[in-house]
């Protein structure tokens, strides 16, 4: 009979996520691919299936495991085995592939969006499966798990006893800014106590990491790496931070942390709610979760609340706002263009724009070139969420396009995606794309229409696919156009200023080839 394990003391310790996964962005995604084992109880033969069908969805990635259009759980399941192998266990989770699904699940349960325990069955809150439903966005979804949360709790053995991002928020109300090394210091708070935190960073300059690092040596005896302290543990949760909404990111020479100022009621709304945690609901993985459920109706309800007070974006205003970025930051074309070459990589040619989400990064260039091309012209309307300034927090909600460009007899729909894996691509870039275009009644009444979809490559199967839909829908409706882009074909076509004539000449050419090969 294996010894149980002891709990260590409590000690203070750094704010921190799990550093695995960077991008909070990629959460919906890991929730979607895990969705299907909820109730089933993760023993290791759920949980290689699990894992398994997370390296088939493209959420995980390794050289050990070869993806192609034939593969199937079953087929790469030794495969995953054995790159998981050596990791040590973790969470309760024994080693290997059960220890690599806590790793992806981990800040999940510990922001309530699931109960994941080895030998019992998964869990998925209501806000996790609104989120994966669409019927709330990420914004949304990780504002109201974000007010539930506490430092300490059944997946944190801390002293900190206190809602870091509360913390962070009451700072933001009584500080236009703060620095990013203010920021590092904010997370080693030992119980929240705002005063005390301003008298902190008012006594000292904090100008550079390695001032940051000596007095965090000093007054709170880490010794953790430079880089875990300054940069991976606050890296990690400044990016969770973002995607609720709540601040905003500038470039000032360095990076400053501004409060998100278009969503200040929404903001003040959400503090008012009060969240109180027993001794056993911070030790007990179980009874927090059922806890913080309980708070799901009066956080939604400010959701709502709030939804139906946004105005929706102005395709000419976000112009307006796109020029003001584009002055802001002195950028031009040849610069955005390059920026889109390295997406994906660890480059950054724009540091201001670091600690937007790749996909959603995309999404911002491709409307910045387009608000460049045609910002007299064409209204120019992206459908990301953004903060004050007019920078991207999330994707689009659901069931919605990605950047509409229009005029009074013109709508153009441009779809944009980072997936290359081809089975993804088929599943989730096709059918969705054409429903956002055909379904929308408001584009009924143009004289032209148009659609874009954008991705690194596009395969043979989503090319057909899209070719059939024009000989289906130019049928019903003479004034459809489409075709799909590579990222560089698009970025090409639009710096040349020629993307209606070319939609146009593909969807012809598609119909007479169809013609042709019926004869």
């Amino acid at each position: 009979m294996a010894k149980k394990k002891i709990k260590r003391q409590a000690t203070y310790k750094q704010m921190a996520f799990e550093t695995a996964v960077r991008n909070p962005e990629r959460y919906k995604g890991i929730l979607t691919a895990i969705s299907p084992y909820i109730d089933k109880v993760l023993n290791d033969e759920t949980l290689l299936q699990v894992v398994s069908s997370m390296y088939l969805n493209g959420i995980v990635s390794s050289v050990g495991v070869e993806i192609d259009e034939n593969s199937t759980i079953e087929s790469i399941e030794n495969a995953v085995i054995d790159v998981n192998n050596t990791r040590r266990a973790d969470g309760g989770f024994p080693q290997g592939y059960p220890s690599r699904f806590w790793t992806y699940v981990r800040t999940l349960s510990e922001m309530g969006f699931v109960l994941a325990q080895y030998g019992q069955p998964l869990q998925f809150s209501e806000i996790a499966v609104m989120l994966i439903k669409n019927e709330i966005d990420e914004q949304e979804a990780f504002s109201i798990q974000a007010m539930k949360y506490n430092r300490c709790s059944p997946y944190r053995n801390v002293s900190n006893d206190f809602n870091y991002f509360k913390f962070i928020l009451e700072v933001l109300k009584q500080r236009e800014r703060i620095s990013y090394e203010q920021f590092i210091v904010s997370t080693f708070s030992n119980d929240g106590n705002v005063d005390e935190f301003l008298k902190t960073i008012d006594e000292n300059t904090f100008g550079e990491p390695t001032e940051v690092e000596a007095f965090l040596r000093a007054e709170y005896g880490t010794n953790l790496k430079a880089q875990t302290i300054l940069r991976d543990y606050p890296d990690v949760v400044l990016r969770v931070l973002i995607i609720t909404g709540f601040v905003s990111i500038q470039f000032r020479g360095k990076v400053f942390i501004y409060r998100n100022f278009a969503n200040d009621d929404y903001i003040n709304d959400l503090l008012s709610v009060n969240v109180e945690l027993t001794s056993e609901e911070k030790e007990n993985p179980s009874v927090h979760f059922a806890k913080l459920e309980t708070y799901n109706n009066q956080l939604l309800e400010i959701v709502y609340k709030h939804r139906e007070e946004v105005i929706e974006q102005d395709g000419f205003e976000y112009v307006q706002k796109v020029y003001e970025i584009i002055k802001l930051y002195e950028l031009d074309e040849e610069k955005i263009v390059e920026s889109i070459r390295y997406i994906g990589t660890s480059k950054n040619i724009i540091p201001a724009f670091r600690y937007i989400a790749e996909p959603l990064k995309l999404e911002f260039y491709l409307s910045l070139i387009l608000a460049l091309k045609y910002g007299n012209e064409f209204a120019i309307r992206p459908n990301y969420k953004a903060d004050y300034i007019g920078l991207p927090i999330s994707h689009a909600p659901g069931n919605t396009g990605d950047i509409e460009v229009y005029s009074k007899n013109l709508y153009w729909l441009i779809e944009v995606t980072l997936i290359r894996n081809k089975t993804q691509q088929l599943n989730s870039e096709t059918t969705s794309v054409i429903r956002h275009f055909l379904e929308d009644n408001k584009i009924n009444n143009y004289l032209s229409k148009y659609l874009s979809f954008v991705a690194p490559f596009i395969h043979q199967d989503t090319k057909e696919f899209y070719d059939y839909s024009i000989v289906r829908h130019k049928i019903k409706d003479k004034s459809f156009n489409l075709k799909p882009y590579t990222i560089s074909e698009f970025i090409d076509t639009t710096l040349k200023s020629e993307n209606f004539n070319d939609m146009e000449n593909y969807t012809i050419q598609v119909i007479e080839d169809f013609r042709n090969n019926l004869n």
